[in-house]
């Protein structure tokens, strides 16, 4: 979230000052340049308890200061998250096809608030296999570092940087960029078929896991250029790995009854699960729980959470659905698990907590291959298979947010 800079004015005429209220245009001006404050609202917004940061009695006077002059103000700012939060099944039940101009399989997107950017990468296309675009709705072809199949991208805030990993290439299977637009090719540690990336910032470390390879498919990075080889015990297909700050841990799902765990990247442990193709797994801060998905070239499908990363509890085991459940995303200021799926007529599901989910019926006929968050724009973008259009290939969700619906 970015506090508007409208120039502004913190001269107020008040017969009652002490009463800590703020006409609207006072609001915005008051804090436009207040940094403190803006860390202090970023924080709210994940902890919605402003009674324990800030301070009730206003300070006309100085209001660059590390506690707010209002209390009420912010009260009032953080409190109407939550009615938007109520609604957020809602927000997910309208979506809108993006034309792309391509006709690449495009397999993983992440958003990078740095760069205020979108980036996907595909596993087929000549020389494009990477597209972006600044505002969810404009999608432009970048030259791709290679012509391998890429799998998944990561964005990492700390380093500047995008890292991506394919199942195919010659020693060349991770690509590396700045900017989402010039890529570089990286050696890979081996020549596996990588799945999953994924980035902890506490670590400084990049994760990737793969469905090839004996007893290595877990790679390690601290700067996305050199790779290492890491020991991944079990030969299963890891298809997708995720990070928890919380707990210091890394956990990697695939197909098997099996999860594997880590707190350093590098030494890993098994844990049992209840058997499926585990496709997708992502981590809820605010819920402070794991949640998996499965169900490719299943009879049923299955949801699954952890509050630990040891012990998984099935929350959903159907074969109603007739479609599998391919990608997982959480979003903070929506308070809502999207899981996107494919086969059959494709569909989507969502739950609040991940152990209640609801099949969103506005959504048919939509094959999803990868979905992210962007807290700044206040949507979810996916990608898909090439099943109802040769070029709608980016699906948005239609909440109408749009740019600073925080503010």
């Amino acid at each position: 979230m970015t506090i508007p800079h409208n120039n502004p004015n913190t001269i107020f005429t008040r017969t009652s000052p002490d009463d800590g209220l703020l006409f609207g245009t006072e609001f915005s001006q008051l804090y436009a340049n207040d940094n403190e404050l803006q860390n202090e609202v970023n924080f709210l917004e994940t902890q919605f308890d402003p009674q324990s940061q800030l301070s009730n009695t206003p300070n006309w006077s100085s209001p660059s200061t590390s506690i707010a002059p209002s209390t009420k103000a912010l009260d009032f700012r953080t409190k109407s998250l939550i009615p938007l939060r109520r609604f957020a099944g809602w927000l997910v039940d309208f979506w809108a096809l993006i034309d792309t101009t391509n006709e690449n399989n495009w397999t993983s997107i992440c958003w990078s608030p740095e760069l205020h950017l979108f980036v996907a990468v595909a596993s087929s296309g000549a020389g494009n296999r990477v597209m972006t675009s600044p505002n969810k709705v404009t999608w432009l072809l970048q030259i791709s570092a290679a012509d391998n199949s890429w799998n998944s991208i990561c964005w990492s805030p700390e380093l500047h940087l995008f890292v991506a990993v394919a199942s195919s290439g010659t020693g060349n299977r991770v690509m590396t960029s700045p900017d989402g637009r010039n890529w570089t090719i990286r050696t890979s540690a081996a020549d596996n078929s990588w799945n999953s990336v994924c980035w902890s910032p506490e670590l400084h470390l990049f994760v990737a896991v793969a469905s090839s390879g004996t007893g290595n498919r877990i790679m390690t990075s601290p700067n996305g250029v050199d790779w290492t080889s890491q020991a991944s015990g079990a030969d299963n297909n890891w298809y997708s790995v995720c990070w928890s700050p919380a707990l210091n841990l890394f956990v990697a799902v695939g197909s098997s009854a099996v999860v594997l765990t880590s707190s350093n990247g590098i030494s890993w442990t098994s844990t049992t699960i209840a058997s499926g193709i585990w496709s997708s797994v992502c981590w809820a801060p605010e819920l402070n729980i794991f949640v998996t998905v499965s169900g490719y070239n299943s009879p049923t499908q299955q949801i699954a959470t952890s509050s630990n990363g040891t012990t998984w509890t099935i929350r959903l085991n159907t074969s109603v659905i007739n479609f599998w459940l391919s990608s997982i995303c959480w979003s903070a200021e929506l308070g809502i698990f999207v899981v996107g799926s494919q086969g059959g007529s494709g569909g989507l599901l969502s739950s609040p907590n991940g152990l209640d989910w609801t099949f969103r019926t506005g959504v048919s006929n939509i094959h999803w291959n990868s979905i992210c968050w962007s807290p700044e724009f206040g949507i979810f973008v996916g990608v898909q298979l090439p099943v109802l259009s040769s070029t709608q290939r980016v699906i948005t969700s239609g909440s109408g947010l749009g740019v600073g619906y925080l503010g």
